[in-house]
């Protein structure tokens, strides 16, 4: 019978029904379903909750006198809810759920649940409270979180208005609202450092290695709860045992493992053994630092027999320079120095590779290394050469040029002024894009909107000499070279094109120098000054389109003003 009314009351709140209609609605169906003296009473018992509103008397706290339910009437009584809304916080605050008989439905009995989901408590979608429920919580049944134990909102608690064994109101965010910490506040609150909602094992975020003992060679195959062990915790009778995991002593070694050597050489045992195992060991049977030579950087990898071999006692080793046991790679080129090409100023024991001659050294040589320079890795100058020696880094040059090291992409056209300023003359070394030519030097100074012009749209590229190049010799220096005479050859004389600087300027085409009095076989006077340039210079049209006639041009009156005679009497 319940899931029956469930389905009425489905129907009952489609879109479109009007909240009297709807209570009418209600009533009929109860009428219908209860005996007649009843229904003449009420639609049907209120949930054992509300039985204080029973009686027609009281129908006016919930409904409208059209028998409508208003949520604010609701709102009355739940004061909780009512706060919540107010400050827009909380599922109730959202205008899907304005209207509370949506999801609260009474006259269903004393018994019946006043919290009606759609489909079922499980079809609720739980993200919109703020809390998605992922992985083990999607597992859960809705009472096994929202118990009054897990309740932990000062205000839900204390709320006389509210069961805290059916609200589903109160609960924190957090993961210690509702799991005991396990770890007794040896680690940091929130849980989802280490843990997610997949289950607490495997600790998919904690790495070891952010530790203060990170895990390396034999330490990473150790189970966990050898070095961190159960202890009792006396505070909590239900759970008494725990896992240490901080503080955990590891320095010494020693306070993990025994000292097999019983003291005899020291309590460093990383001087002479490594975490890949016991059996690897940096020195053969003593700490090698107490020697005139401790083993650093790549060193400490060698084996004892590759520097001692079945050397005796006698003989002992030559270690006062590099050279005594790795050689000169160089072959002498750098013997001149100061420091007669000791391997310390370019090299560290940590390897050859990369080298600790940094730019700060290179800046005190012959060619200190500037702009888009920096950026070239040291192989790009100093590569491999080969000869009768072997091969070797390059490291001395006979010369330091542009074009010792850069071709030329300008196809020899620019040689007669690299012989005089070199590449400089024009680029920079932090960048070849980067130009600081003086075009004033050229017999076409840039002037004007010729400043704004790119470099290319006059030099355009060409392919000479195999090599993508721009045009710099024998470039055109008149207008009509790189713009189109748009007044039809109007201007040209004698089959020579028409000079556009007699009336423009370069700043702007429309910056005239044109003068009508001295430029023109007619001079403006009188009226004639007030007259548009259009008036008299009308658009024409040939196959290449539209232009403006400027001559010739007939410059008699009667060509403009036609044969009729002058009214004296309008002046």
């Amino acid at each position: 019978m319940a899931g029956f009314k469930i389905k009425i009351f489905e129907f009952l709140l489609k879109p479109g029904r009007s909240c009297g209609r709807r209570f009418f609605s209600v009533l009929a169906f109860s009428l219908a379903i209860l005996s007649p003296l009843q229904a003449q009473i009420s639609p049907g018992e209120l949930h054992r909750s509300h039985a204080f509103l029973e009686g027609v008397g009281n129908c006016d706290k919930c409904h409208s006198p059209q028998g409508d339910q208003l949520s604010d009437k609701c709102l009355t009584c739940h004061e909780t809810i009512s706060g919540q809304r107010k400050s827009g916080r909380g599922l109730h605050a959202m205008k899907e759920y304005a209207e509370c008989f949506r999801c609260h439905v009474e006259h269903q009995g004393r018994d019946f649940d006043l919290i009606y989901f759609k489909g079922g408590q499980k079809a609720f979608e739980h993200g919109q409270t703020g809390f998605r429920l992922d992985g083990k919580h999607a597992q859960l049944n809705c009472r096994q979180c929202h118990i009054p134990r897990l309740i932990r909102n000062p205000s839900i608690k204390q709320a006389k208005d509210l069961s805290l064994e059916s609200t589903f109101l109160g609960l924190e965010g957090t993961c210690g609202g509702c799991h005991f910490d396990e770890h007794r506040g040896q680690l940091a609150r929130d849980c989802r450092t280490c843990h997610n909602e997949a289950g607490w094992r495997p600790a998919v975020g904690f790495n070891h290695a952010g530790a203060a003992f990170p895990l390396l060679g034999k330490h990473q195959a150790v189970l966990c709860q050898k070095c961190h062990v159960l202890e009792k915790d006396s505070a909590h009778s239900a759970d008494r045992e725990f896992r240490r995991y901080k503080p955990v002593e590891f320095r010494p070694c020693s306070a993990c493992h025994a000292d097999v050597h019983k003291g005899r050489l020291g309590a460093n045992c990383q001087g002479c053994h490594i975490p890949d195992g016991w059996q690897t060991v940096k020195t053969a049977e003593f700490n090698h630092d107490q020697t005139r030579f401790p083993l650093r950087g790549l060193h400490a990898k060698v084996t004892c027999e590759k520097c001692h071999g079945t050397r005796s006692a006698a003989s002992p080793l030559k270690f006062a320079t590099c050279r005594d046991c790795h050689g000169d790679f160089h072959q002498g080129v750098f013997t001149a120095r100061p420091g007669q090409g000791a391997c310390e100023e370019c090299h560290s024991v940590e390897g050859f590779r990369p080298s600790t001659f940094l730019l700060e050294q290179h800046a005190q040589t012959d060619y200190p290394l500037k702009g888009a320079h920096l950026a070239i890795p040291c192989q790009g100058c100093h590569r491999i050469t080969s000869s009768t020696s072997g091969s070797q880094y390059r490291f001395v040059f006979k010369s330091t040029t542009c074009r010792d090291c850069h071709k030329d992409p300008h196809g020899g056209q620019v040689d007669k002024l690299v012989s005089v300023a070199g590449c400089q003359g024009c680029h920079i070394v932090n960048g070849w894009r980067e130009i600081r030519f003086d075009h004033a030097t050229t017999k076409f100074p840039l002037e004007g909107r010729h400043r704004d012009v790119l470099c290319r749209a006059c030099h355009s590229e060409r392919e000479e000499f195999n090599v993508a190049s721009l045009k710099f010799q024998k470039q055109e220096k008149s207008c009509h070279s790189c713009h189109k005479d748009i007044h039809r050859g109007q201007f040209a004389r004698e089959n020579t094109a028409a000079d556009c600087a007699n009336c423009h300027k370069t700043d702007s085409w429309k910056n005239m120098s044109f003068d009508h009095e001295s430029d023109s076989r007619f001079i403006l006077e009188g009226a004639h000054l007030r007259v548009a340039c259009n008036r008299c210079h009308l658009a024409e049209t040939d196959d290449a389109g539209s232009f403006t006639r400027y001559r010739p041009l007939d410059i008699r009156c009667e060509s403009c003003h036609g044969n009729k005679p002058i009214n004296q009497g309008s002046g």
